[in-house]
């Protein structure tokens, strides 16, 4: 494995890259121009920085070590930042309201630590420390399109359209057509199932209306059409 630094959140978990593309998002809304400068670590690489510091000439930057996997980067959980201005990458104002932006949508940042601060870092741990990880617990396998799907069932329940957004995350195919009545009494102010059916194909919500009209839908189209109707709704 090589030393050398990696710098591509593909490299991340799914949520962690998802985390990082939105402190990004969320930094350039504020004018701060950030730069990810450090995603996955191999062991070699954690341990090539451990060495700053101590065998190598530099700052301690690192308390962990790769040989014994105690960085969260060496589980695709951690990432870390930079100012993208040559001369004042670590500048301390920059990485502390970047730090904020960072704790305000959900990720660990280590300049918050109370112990040894490391600000250009952030994490997303799911909960589970380096022993848990060690022993064979693993992150919560993720696909960023649940999220989306996620948003449109809370959106609904808004709407009144649903009443329990636990009832939709595994779908009861059952559950369906008072779901479409609910769908058409919101939207179109009318209450059967095949009038609402009806409405949806003239709104170009559904696409296929056979598979509704004979009720032989999936748990996916079920999932496409929440999504729909959500952005219908805006």
């Amino acid at each position: 494995m090589s030393i050398e630094r990696c710098d591509d959140i593909n490299q991340l978990h799914p949520k962690v890259k998802e985390l990082a593309e939105k402190l990004l998002q969320e930094a350039k809304k504020q004018g701060l121009n950030v730069k990810i400068i450090d995603t996955y670590r191999s062991p070699e690489r954690q341990d090539y920085l451990y060495a700053q510091g101590r065998t190598r000439p530099g700052k301690i930057v690192t308390n962990a070590t790769g040989r014994d996997l105690t960085s969260y980067h060496n589980w695709r959980l951690a990432f870390d930042c930079i100012q993208n201005k040559k001369g004042a990458e670590y500048d301390s104002a920059f990485l502390n309201k970047l730090g904020k932006i960072g704790q305000s949508i959900g990720l660990e940042w280590g300049g918050g630590w109370s112990g040894f601060k490391d600000a250009p870092h952030f994490q997303y741990t799911f909960g589970l420390s380096i022993k848990d990880l060690k022993s064979g617990k693993k992150p919560p396998e993720y696909n960023p399109k649940d999220t989306v799907y996620e948003k449109a069932v809370q959106n609904l329940v808004l709407e009144g359209i649903i009443g329990s957004p636990a009832a939709w995350t595994s779908i009861n195919l059952k559950n369906v057509p008072a779901l479409i009545s609910k769908i058409g009494i919101r939207l179109f102010d009318v209450s059967t199932y095949d009038t609402a059916v009806a409405k949806l194909v003239e709104a170009k919500i559904i696409n296929s209306p056979s598979i509704w009209q004979d009720k032989k839908y999936t748990e996916q189209n079920v999932r496409d059409l929440i999504v729909k109707v959500s952005g219908y709704l805006g």
